[in-house]
């Protein structure tokens, strides 16, 4: 159900990239090229005073705020363009009646920028400013995002599958689930989320079914937390799941699951009677399924995450889940230009459970 869901809302827009590219390169030949396209556009020789050309149309105040936010336009550019940082500085400006050039030294060499006195478009092309700006940030955040991941050897895809091998009770298992939560709910309907919990043929404390011994590493309030939890997901998908599961972390421990984890079905909108009666009904055919996962993908440990097939080996915090998702698209989608701002405390990327 969960996966079906996404499969029809998962596709990033495939226009996205070319959004970049109109906004990136087109913008700057046409700043390279203004020169030739307007006449009377030649760099003034007077570096450190004011000029006037043309027809004066308002006075010019020049506008800091907006200085910067064109020095920060062109470093994200020199980063899409290189995969490196530069310094960016600006140095001066002219007035040229119906327009602005202001200069800056980019990697050591002297480029102008040409915008309106109102500081709303860019020359050539009349580039919106405001859109344009917008554009180049997200251009540098997917391209941060596409360098980390595949650093990581993690593929691209259209929709990226995330499989989240974790304990219900593993404390390190719940450190990943704070930082994943925050992460589905941003790009639940974009990529494929899905739990597997790890179950083990043997332990201290298991559950029987005709002779197969079904066991969890904190015991059976843990195995068979793990199975509600799956349930959870199996009938509401994995945005619910991220809000249930954040709940039960914080609100229970191991040691009261049992009876706490319905107080929270509650307070989340779970139905926990319709858990229940698949509960009775499944629980052992939803624990072998369980088996298979792990035993497919070699997981012994909780937590780990897994995109596209490649173990993600980064920190777990909700922004480097958020990058190195966001990296695994062919075409980010628009959400992965947003910050996330919950499950941020950094946790041990060392400490598992298994």
């Amino acid at each position: 159900m969960a996966e079906e869901k996404k499969k029809e809302s998962a596709s990033a827009p495939e226009g996205q990239n070319m959004l970049y590219l109109w906004a990136v390169g087109g913008l700057i030949i046409g700043l390279i090229l203004g020169y030739v396209i307007f006449p009377g556009m030649a760099p003034a020789a007077n570096t450190g005073t004011t000029v006037t050309g043309g027809n004066t149309t308002t006075a010019f105040t020049l506008d800091q705020s907006k200085v910067a936010q064109v020095a920060g336009f062109l470093q994200n550019y020199y980063f899409v363009s290189t995969g490196n940082d530069t310094t960016v500085a600006f140095t001066r400006y002219v007035d040229k009646g119906s327009y602005v050039e202001l200069y800056y030294t980019v990697a050591g060499q002297e480029m102008p920028v040409l915008v309106s006195k109102d500081y709303k478009y860019f020359y050539a092309g009349a580039y919106d400013f405001t859109t344009t700006m917008s554009q180049m940030q997200a251009a540098r955040a997917q391209a941060e995002n596409q360098t980390a991941t595949q650093a990581q050897g993690i593929p691209q895809s259209s929709n990226p599958q995330v499989l989240m091998f974790v304990m219900s009770y593993c404390p390190y298992g719940n450190q990943a689930e704070a930082g994943l939560v925050p992460v589905i709910q941003l790009l639940g309907d974009k990529a494929t989320f899905e739990p597997v919990y790890i179950i083990y043929p043997s332990g201290n404390e298991c559950a029987d079914n005709n002779g197969t011994r079904y066991c969890s590493l904190h015991g059976n309030s843990e195995l068979w937390q793990d199975v509600r939890e799956k349930i959870i997901f199996n009938i509401y998908g994995e945005k619910k799941w991220a809000e249930y599961v954040g709940r039960a972390d914080t609100e229970c421990a191991v040691t009261n699951i049992d009876t706490c984890w319905a107080t929270v079905a509650n307070e989340t909108g779970v139905n926990k009677t319709a858990v229940l009666a698949e509960f009775d009904a499944n629980k052992f055919h939803i624990l072998d399924g369980e088996i298979a996962m792990t035993t497919a993908y070699g997981v012994s440990g909780s937590p780990t995450i897994m995109i596209n097939g490649a173990t993600f080996n980064g920190g777990r915090t909700a922004q480097a889940y958020k990058d190195a998702i966001c990296g695994a698209f062919n075409s980010a989608p628009s959400e992965c230009g947003q910050n996330v701002t919950a499950g941020t405390t950094a946790a041990p990327a060392s400490g598992s459970c298994g």
